[in-house]
């Protein structure tokens, strides 16, 4: 039984109080495999295509970033084979939350669960600030400034409506970015790349040191990390459980590896990277430089804003259900359960909507990215940390059985914890702030939530003892 089907058993008139029970969004519909593994795609594509280009190839070179990115994969799919384990014996909605649970650990599971929220939105800063410069690109008169709010109210309108762009319009809107990437990709290394150009870009810029390759992973990984978030949401949704525990990372990474990275080297191969510096959005300043507007321009500058657009929706649709539902059960102050007319979280959507327009007023993309990376780099950790502290338990009906898992996670612990080290030797502010975000909601889980009525009922409940596995 599911975290949210036992709290609607237990208790339920205490959660009735105030008239904040759980409401379903308006025209919530279930979500596809194709729609799920797409969420992403908004994200993926902006920082794949921007951060790495602009950020990690500028700063290592190629052959230095593309090491970098194989030692992100290694580690996705290490802990991907600790994470379907976890699912496997304990497969309930909540993923890090649960885990953490069964490990003893639970505050420090809520605090991840709690803090996509923010993660997310960080990911929107990337999101407004290249919308921003492509409007810009369009329209080079009109002051930038305004941009953010083009592309955020009109989303924000719709979802306070409660109206959300899922099922069939998702998927269509999403088929449109995945071809004109496809072709875009295709063009760029047709048409623009040179071997002059990517020799010129193959090796660093300066000498790499040992916890300098681990940077690199690192920042890989604050990109990758929204696969394990797409996959997750992809086994609560989707029915058949084996199916969805296992295609949900392919689907994910599939958009990464197979999408991105042509694209990306097709870039890179383009102009010298002082070059590629200096234009707001690469993947579009490559075709501009090369062709002005033409209509190839036109469809990459189309492709890019539907991508803002539908992971804009998905922001707010998602991430304000998360912090409703948490508000409702006591884990969050509960104005942010707050409901309208229209069965819409308003108030988190609200709060969702100035956290996504900070971004607009920060231009430190260096501080945001270790931030990310941070937060991707310690997720993994605690999944392998988790997952050794779940080994020890002897109790559960379906033990942690998967082959080599225990020296799998002690790999990736190592791996994890060198690569917090380099992260915090390059920008030990970013590591200090993540930090920080983690501590306050631990703190404020563990003597601040049992404290409240709804609070007392959410953490009994959460945590009494659990050894089934009753949805295999």
């Amino acid at each position: 039984m599911s975290t949210r089907d036992e709290l609607s058993d237990v208790g339920s008139d205490a959660l009735s109080e105030d008239g904040l029970d759980e409401i379903e969004l308006v025209d919530e519909k279930p979500l596809s495999w194709f729609d799920v593994s797409a969420i992403g795609t908004g994200e993926m594509l902006f920082t794949a295509g921007w951060a790495w280009i602009v950020f990690i190839a500028s700063s290592f070179g190629i052959f230095w970033s593309i090491l970098g990115f194989i030692g992100g994969v290694i580690v996705i799919h290490t802990a991907w084979w600790l994470y379907r384990e976890m699912i496997t014996a304990v497969p309930e909605p909540g993923s890090l939350q649960s885990y953490a649970r069964e490990a003893g650990v639970f505050p420090l599971g809520t605090s991840y669960f709690v803090l996509y929220a923010p993660v997310y939105g960080a990911f929107m800063w990337l999101e407004l600030l290249i919308a921003e410069q492509l409007f810009a690109l369009l329209f080079p008169d009109v002051p930038e400034a305004v941009w953010p709010y083009v592309v955020l109210v009109p989303v924000l309108v719709l979802n306070l409506m409660g109206h959300q762009i899922t099922g069939k319009v998702q998927s269509v809107l999403v088929l449109i970015t995945l071809v004109a990437d496809v072709v875009l990709a295709i063009c760029v290394i047709a048409l623009i790349a040179n071997a002059d150009a990517w020799a010129l870009n193959w090796p660093s810029p300066t000498p790499i040191t040992f916890l300098g390759f681990f940077t690199i992973v690192g920042l890989w990984l604050g990109i990758m990390a929204g696969i394990m978030e797409v996959q997750q949401v992809l086994v609560d949704e989707w029915r058949d459980f084996r199916k969805s525990r296992d295609i949900g990372l392919l689907s994910a990474a599939w958009q990464l590896w197979i999408r991105q990275i042509p694209l990306a080297l097709g870039v890179l191969g383009s102009f010298p990277i002082a070059t590629l510096l200096v234009m707001p959005v690469p993947t579009i300043g490559v075709v501009e430089e090369k062709f002005g507007h033409n209509p190839l321009f036109f469809l990459a500058l189309f492709a890019m804003l539907i991508a803002t657009y539908t992971t804009l929706s998905v922001y707010f649709m998602g991430m304000g259900k998360i912090l409703a539902l948490y508000s409702q059960q006591g884990a969050l102050p509960r104005i942010i359960g707050r409901y309208s007319r229209r069965s819409v979280p308003w108030v988190a959507i609200l709060i969702l909507a100035v956290f996504a327009l900070i971004g607009a007023y920060i231009g430190d993309f260096t501080f945001v990215s270790h931030v990310l990376s941070t937060w991707s780099t310690t997720l993994y950790f605690f999944v392998a940390l988790f997952y050794l502290l779940m080994k020890r338990r002897k109790d559960l009906d379906r033990p942690l059985v998967a082959k080599l898992g225990t020296p799998l996670a002690v790999f990736l612990l190592v791996v994890t914890a060198l690569i917090g080290i380099a992260i915090a030797a390059a920008d030990w502010s970013a590591v200090a702030t993540w930090a920080a975000l983690v501590v306050v909601v631990v703190l404020y889980d563990m003597f601040v939530v049992p404290r409240t009525k709804r609070g007392a009922l959410y953490r009994q409940q959460l945590l009494r003892q659990r050894t089934s596995a009753a949805r295999l």
